[in-house]
């Protein structure tokens, strides 16, 4: 599996390889990353919104299928409903899909991207040899770090431990003297925060032993789930308005489920991650408040009625004045 993700490791790691060059700090250049991501996906987003002012435009024609139906047996009204529902869908243009799973499938590639980034920073981002990386991770196992979870972080533990590693092996320092000066230098941290680090739920069983470091590190769940719950709520206030007789049953379970994804999901993997969450979920609350504003449904509606009315009246002209041109031919 890891091999297939490779294809996604190596460009999003030269990207984000050029971005630290240029900035020189680890997470400054991981908000950039973020940004310049929002920005590609922002095209998906103008048109989700688009889409949701036209499921508004549609709400009285499906208002007027679901009436048409009322009297027919169950099953059968359903099936009509769902049929003329469709017919007007592909009339209209409008997709589900456009303000349903797309914008978020369309983020996956970049969340492997990422995860490859962060889980190996020696390789994508240090561009450190790849002789020096087995050294080193094979260093960090003889130091008592070889369970499954730390084993798959490796390269992130390297770093967190490049001071016992050279005081355990001084050979590496003379046969990677190269490697050794990167990653010494190298700042993987940002608010005083391991972004290499799996936040750790044990820090609350242990919290009067915990460190400094450790406490400070749960901030990145709690902000991910907080966060998340803040765009999930905006999300589901503007569907609501948008479609008013839309049913609200099951819509807090949903409402739910994002951020308590977002507690998990940064519990199980390094802090990077879940900043990179953060960040996305940050940029996507403003963003919907933006772009709720420039294409409101009420107003991108009256935009289109307008539109169709300048359309209707010329091609009315038109037609009286081919009409009066053929009638003039004919005297």
């Amino acid at each position: 599996m890891d091999k297939f993700f490779q294809i996604l490791y190596v460009p999003f790691g030269f990207l984000f390889r050029i971005l630290f060059d240029f900035v020189g700090n680890y997470g400054l250049a991981l908000i950039i990353f973020t940004l310049f991501f929002r920005v590609i996906l922002l095209p998906s987003a103008v048109k989700q919104q688009k889409g949701m002012a036209k499921q508004y435009r549609l709400q009285p024609k499906l208002k007027r299928i679901k009436e048409k139906y009322q009297d027919y047996a169950p099953n059968e009204r359903n099936q009509k409903i769902q049929m003329e529902t469709n017919e007007l869908y592909q009339q209209e243009g409008y997709s589900a899909m456009t303000g349903g799973c797309a914008p978020l499938l369309l983020q996956l590639p970049i969340l492997w991207g990422l995860y490859g980034i962060i889980r190996m920073p020696l390789t994508h981002v240090l561009n450190i040899s790849k002789e020096a990386v087995t050294a080193l991770t094979a260093a960090v196992a003889e130091l008592g770090e070889s369970t499954t979870r730390t084993a798959a972080y490796a390269e992130s533990l390297v770093i967190s431990k490049i001071a016992e590693l050279v005081e355990a092996n001084p050979d590496l320092v003379t046969k990677f003297p190269e490697a050794i000066e990167k990653i010494q230098n190298f700042n993987f941290k940002i608010f005083g925060i391991d972004l290499g680090t799996i936040p750790s739920m044990d820090t609350f069983k242990n919290w009067a032993e915990a460190s400094t470091e450790a406490k400070l590190i749960l901030l990145i769940p709690i902000l991910s789930a907080v966060t998340s719950l803040m765009t999930s709520v905006l999300t589901q206030v503007r569907q609501k308005k948008t479609n008013p007789d839309a049913q609200m049953q099951g819509m807090g379970c949903m409402m739910l489920s994002m951020p308590l994804m977002s507690l998990w999901f940064t519990f199980q993997f390094p802090a990077g991650m879940g900043m990179y969450w953060i960040l996305s979920n940050v940029f996507a609350f403003f963003q919907t408040l933006i772009l709720g504003h420039f294409y409101a449904p009420r107003k991108t509606v009256a935009q289109h009625m307008v539109a169709e009315t300048i359309e209707r009246r010329s091609y009315e002209k038109a037609k009286k004045a081919a009409a009066d041109k053929e009638k003039n031919e004919q005297n």
